[in-house]
């Protein structure tokens, strides 16, 4: 296996990471807490919850340029159309992963990754809570499966008010002390999910209040920009089920 150096940023990636930084404190009003738990350098496992798109974006945005964080995406998805295989090629920080694939290959994947000096980023809900309730869904078990693999630590990072942005919303961004390394075996990996839950949870605030009636600009654009037009309806639907069962 090739020794590369993953924890190093590309040009591209660091004028795009600037770009995407100076566009949300443009448009919201972005509060980061805790950079001072971020290892000072790469191998390690970067764990959070899910609320919105944004969330990776700021995870890439406002965690240091260098080591640099991977996400793992789907091969087809991040290689069409040209414009997207070009920008994952230039930019890069994705470990491509072919459909159905899972299990020793992407583990190997991963510690390649995370024993080159990068950073994973990942959101072990596996899915986007409907709600900003401030409590986790349950995790996946893949989380503690990589970070024993690799004998990597997990920093807890909780995301607040990216659920349903608007135009000057408040976001915050906690990071936590890390999970420590652990190696072992498929216990001591549930014991590694387990421990980087409760750790996400520690860290992670209350919902935002908001006032009744306030004003949202601009919030169908941020809660929808990357939904297709039938994900907006179905996603709406949603939303109007929810507000009636409050009501009733």
């Amino acid at each position: 296996m090739d020794e590369t150096d993953y924890g190093k940023a590309t040009l591209a990636f660091r004028i795009i990471r600037l770009l995407v930084q100076w566009l949300f404190r443009l448009l919201f009003r972005v509060r980061i807490e805790g950079r001072e738990n971020l290892p000072k350098g790469g191998g390690y496992i970067l764990a959070g919850n899910h609320l919105s798109w944004l969330d990776p974006f700021l995870m890439l945005a406002f965690a240091p340029a260098t080591p640099r964080i991977y996400f793992t995406g789907d091969r087809h998805n991040m290689t069409r159309p040209a414009w997207r295989r070009i920008f994952t090629q230039s930019v890069g920080g994705v470990i491509l992963v072919e459909r159905g694939e899972h299990g020793d290959k992407l583990n190997e994947q991963v510690r390649e990754v995370l024993q080159g000096g990068g950073v994973l980023g990942i959101f072990p809900e596996g899915n986007v809570s409907e709600t900003e309730t401030g409590q986790l869904l349950p995790l996946h078990k893949g989380v503690g499966y990589f970070a024993v693999h690799s004998n990597a630590p997990i920093v807890p990072m909780a995301f607040h008010g990216t659920k349903e942005p608007y135009l000057g919303k408040r976001l915050r961004v906690i990071i936590g002390s890390p999970v420590p390394a652990r190696s072992g075996d498929k216990e001591v990996a549930a014991e590694q999910t387990e421990a980087v839950g409760q750790a996400i949870g520690a860290i992670l605030p209350p919902p935002p209040h908001e006032k009744a009636g306030q004003i949202k600009l601009l919030h169908d654009f941020f809660t929808y920009l990357f939904m297709t037009p039938a994900e907006v309806a179905e996603a709406k639907a949603r939303a109007r089920e929810k507000t009636a069962s409050m009501i009733n």
